[in-house]
């Protein structure tokens, strides 16, 4: 099995049409990997979903029918994975086996340059596509604080990329007078490119100078190092059916990571309070 590895997961983002009447409905098969009754979450490894999402280890969402208690770690499970308007849920659980761990996963990415940065760990360089045309560099950036979001323009659900952006503008005017810059990259390197990113977004562009949307045309392997260094992992570019996971990043002057906000969950008030705090350090 193929893996996406992702640590303290997020969500998935789907590209496609919804109809009024009926939630995509997708059949599932995958191996439990940890649950947490609190928060009717099972992290999963599954399998590859055809036309829709290539292997990933993810938090889903359990429905409330379901009996959690009878599964454990490591079962190999089949369900019924639920796309609403809003969120997601999966159902209709059935044990089909037990994995037998012969593998450390986090062996995967073992490789430096590829491995997901911790608090105090510093990011190499990149270059991505301004909506301007021109290329933006990390290194070149002499802020004293880089925000880093992850987002793609056709995204459908409006408590995720919609979400970010709406935060990141929050922030942006909240930071406006400080040395920070808010980058929104767009993973869809087929479809965002800088014209279409200015499209959609140079509006907000022009009343917030301290946001940059930036675009991974041409930029492939800049996109994969600064994904895998972020702990964030996508999928369905070439299929027109993205799915990813979702994360927030903080790096100080030097590039390196201050903190992370996994997931879409966390509250711009939160952040704003501590980026307030790291700034008052510092």
């Amino acid at each position: 099995m193929k893996y996406f590895l992702l640590k303290g997961l997020s969500m998935l983002i789907i590209l496609g049409s919804y109809s009024c009447n009926t939630n995509p409905n997708y059949s599932v098969t995958g191996v439990i990997l940890e649950k947490d009754l609190n928060k009717r979450v099972f992290k999963i490894d599954h399998d590859r979903i055809p036309g829709f999402m290539e292997p990933m280890i993810m938090d889903l969402n359990v429905h409330k029918k379901v009996n959690m208690n009878s599964f454990n770690n490591l079962d190999s499970v089949s369900f019924n994975l639920i796309i609403t308007e809003d969120s997601h849920y999966t159902i209709n659980f059935k044990k089909i086996g037990v994995r037998q761990e012969t593998e450390n996963l986090d062996e995967l990415w073992q490789d430096d340059l590829y491995s997901p940065r911790s608090v105090g760990d510093k990011f190499d360089d990149f270059k991505f596509y301004k909506t301007d045309s021109k290329e933006y560099t990390l290194y070149d950036n002499n802020k004293d604080y880089t925000v880093i979001s992850f987002i793609f323009s056709r995204c459908p659900i409006p408590n995720m990329c919609p979400a970010v952006i709406s935060k990141n503008q929050y922030l942006a005017d909240s930071f406006s007078n400080r040395s920070i810059d808010f980058l929104i990259l767009s993973f869809d390197y087929l479809f965002d490119t800088p014209e279409i990113l200015k499209k959609n977004y140079g509006s907000i562009e022009n009343k917030f100078p301290n946001i940059k949307f930036l675009s991974s045309t041409d930029h492939y392997n800049e996109l994969i190092l600064l994904t895998k260094q972020s702990n964030i992992s996508f999928g369905g570019v070439e299929d027109n059916n993205i799915g990813h996971t979702m994360i927030t990043l903080i790096l100080d002057k030097d590039k390196k990571l201050v903190k992370s906000y996994s997931g879409m969950d966390w509250k711009p008030s939160d952040f704003k309070r501590d980026l307030s705090n790291f700034i008052n350090l510092n």
